[in-house]
């Protein structure tokens, strides 16, 4: 039996995603006060996953399955990311604030991620029979 899972590969991805982005969010608070510091972030998951993806287009047999067509869903414009704040005078450019925002945000992903990854192990054992 194959236990390579999508499901189980994509929750393994987006913790170890969220783990390295609250790593550099640590760092860019522990250099809040560093004179020049630019704060840094990782793209998000979502991004890295369509850029590793293979290329996907929906097709419509009718018109009826997608009311809005498959063009009007999909080339859709992104919303751009949250206006950074002015730098500080000594040129540091990290807003607590901000990076509290995206840790609860990284924490947030990481908790999804482990529980889908738990939820699915769950559904595995229950299909063996497992008590």
């Amino acid at each position: 039996m194959d236990l390579n899972l999508n499901v189980l590969r994509l929750a393994s991805g987006l913790a170890s995603h969220a783990g390295r982005r609250q790593a550099l969010i640590a760092e860019n608070v522990a250099n809040a006060d560093t004179p020049g510091f630019r704060a840094r972030d990782l793209p998000g998951f979502g991004a890295l996953l369509d850029q590793s993806a293979p290329p996907f287009t929906a097709k419509t047999t009718r018109a009826g399955h997608i009311p809005f067509g498959a063009d009007a869903i999909l080339g859709a414009e992104p919303r751009p990311d949250a206006v950074e704040g002015a730098d500080a005078p000594n040129g540091n450019s990290v807003s607590i604030e901000d990076q509290m925002m995206r840790a609860a945000d990284a924490r947030q992903s990481h908790d999804l991620a482990l529980g889908v990854y738990s939820k699915s192990l769950d559904i595995l054992r229950a299909a063996l029979g497992a008590k």
